[in-house]
């Protein structure tokens, strides 16, 4: 009886756990724009099937079934920015049920649920989570291909393991497809088969034929990214040293995407650099007192050197990736931070076992485990607060709301970067504006070679059929650097209106020497925006 009240009390407990995931990935999930790369997560999807199908084999294309599974799940769900995120948010809180099964099965119960409480609460998690890319879908896909790698490994035979087998192979293949660089989990697969040993030895033909599947779907990959990689070059990442990788993973884990938290109002960068030197100090102390003290009682008792081999595959989890990552970016620089998300898991797997381990302790270190963990969670808190406190996507849906709010028929909408054109047309469309009346143009890229004459007379040609004309502007310098399209715009045509939005800017300006004259025409919207919000 005892251990059925147990046991319904640590279900309880759990299904609790993941409310509060579903809460925080839902609370503030269409607060923000979608920008650019979500965009073409619907644009991609959207194209026609036979073009969606052919990326699956195209050099340098990422995550073609993520495009092929947005397509079928917005086809139901409808096209809008909540339904796109909401497909990451589903994913985001099966991730979190995924590192407490794992712990649980690796480490014990209390360990689980302490993981699963840091992926719960973990900023850069409830981001991605929040996010229409498949920065939410890849981890999830790997942690279940490691999860079912342990039950296939711990089954008593080969006839009784077949089925895990099956997902393990069936979810690492659609990694692979989701995300370019999912078959760096192949390394730390077979560290998680080599520590269930001596038990997987009776697994060797099933590990070895799961490996050879593996290896099927990967080879159209391989045929691109093998002479990619021999070729080198840069494909558009700055090189990072191993060093920078570590903390930019670990400032990412622990503090999420904003450069504040976990000093959300900090009178100086020195004060916020130096409370995350200490957090990060604080989470490799608790890895490394869980690691030490199970090599201690590995010692002692037999039964505690399967849970040490785990914790060693569970180190190589989390920081092979990134150590792979860097090799390859000797050769072509390729590293961001979300590219290793997947190994995050890893960092509140291991945290979690050192809070366990100082719970098993004296009164003494449970008090340090309770600090510990009271610590932690502030820190993480924190970061998911400052990302909702200040948004950190461009306002691309404010900016084209204004620009529609106040354009008319005829207009051209003049965009820097070009890239932005598609975001003008996905909102548009949200707000039953379809931009059919408006003309969309495409500034020059001025970075390399372009003069000032050389854009003048690009511009002119550009600008020359409408009367009046926006220049759209977000991540400018990426396409203009030196601003010489801004200045052209300014020097040159009559400056009627400019808004800031956050990481965008709009301005209207007459290419004739005249004023908007009072009572002018509404917008293409009128006065009020009567699709909002989005649908």
């Amino acid at each position: 009886m005892a251990d059925e009240l147990r046991l319904s009390n640590a279900r309880a407990a759990v299904i609790a756990l993941l409310f509060v995931a579903f809460i925080l990935r839902m609370a503030n999930l269409t607060g923000e724009s979608l920008w650019r790369d979500e965009v073409d997560s619907v644009r991609f999807a959207f194209e026609p099937l036979s073009d969606v199908l052919a990326r699956f084999t195209m050099t340098g294309f990422n995550g073609p079934l993520y495009h092929l599974i947005v397509r079928s799940w917005l086809s139901l769900a409808g096209v809008s920015d909540f339904a796109l995120r909401y497909l990451s948010v589903t994913c985001g809180v099966a991730l979190v049920a995924l590192v407490y099964v794992l712990g649980r099965r690796m480490f014990g119960a209390r360990a689980g649920f302490m993981a699963a409480w840091l992926a719960t609460i973990s900023p850069v998690l409830v981001w991605y989570a929040g996010e229409g890319k498949m920065y939410s879908l890849q981890p999830m896909l790997l942690a279940l291909a490691l999860y079912a790698l342990l039950r296939a490994t711990d089954s008593p035979s080969n006839g009784r393991s077949l089925r895990w087998w099956m997902v393990f192979v069936v979810a690492a293949s659609l990694s692979f497809y989701v995300h370019v660089l999912s078959p760096l989990f192949v390394p730390v697969a077979v560290l998680f088969f080599l520590a269930q040993w001596p038990a997987a030895r009776r697994h060797l033909i099933g590990g070895a034929a799961a490996l050879a599947l593996l290896t099927l779907p990967y080879l159209p990959l391989l045929a691109w990214q093998a002479s990619a990689l021999l070729q080198g070059g840069d494909i558009g990442h700055r090189f990072y040293p191993l060093g920078q990788i570590a903390w930019a993973l670990a400032s990412h884990w622990l503090f999420g995407l904003d450069g504040r938290a976990p000093l959300l109002w900090a009178a100086s960068g020195e004060s916020v650099m130096l409370v995350r030197r200490f957090a990060i100090a604080l989470g490799l102390m608790l890895v490394a007192y869980g690691l030490l003290v199970t090599a201690r009682c590995a010692l002692r008792d037999a039964r505690e050197a399967k849970a040490w081999r785990m914790q060693l595959a569970t180190l190589g989890w989390m920081a092979l990736p990134a150590l792979l990552m860097f090799l390859i970016s000797l050769r072509m620089p390729l590293f961001l931070p979300r590219y290793a998300l997947w190994s995050a898991p890893a960092f509140y797997l291991l945290t979690g076992v050192g809070l366990s381990r100082l719970l098993a302790e004296q009164r003494a270190g449970r008090v340090m485990a309770q600090l510990g963990l009271v610590a932690v969670s502030a820190i993480s808190l924190a970061g998911v607060a400052a990302q909702v406190i200040y948004p950190i996507r461009p306002d691309l849906r404010g900016a084209v709301a204004y620009v529609l709010r106040h354009a008319r028929p005829g207009d051209k909408v003049v965009f820097q970067i070009p890239y932005m054109k598609h975001s003008f047309t996905y909102y548009a469309e949200r707000f039953g504006c379809p931009p059919a009346q408006l003309q969309l143009a495409e500034a020059p890229f001025t970075n390399y070679g372009m003069s000032p004459d050389d854009v003048a007379r690009v511009m002119r040609a550009l600008v020359d059929s409408a009367p009046r004309v926006w220049l759209f502007e977000s991540e400018a310098a990426m396409w203009d650097q030196r601003g010489l399209v801004r200045r052209w715009f300014d020097e040159t045509l009559t400056s009627l209106d400019r808004r800031a939005f956050r990481g965008v800017e709009v301005g209207l300006y007459a290419t004739e020497a005249e004023r908007m004259e009072e009572g002018a025409p509404p917008g293409l919207m009128a006065v009020r925006l009567t699709a909002w919000p989005p649908r």
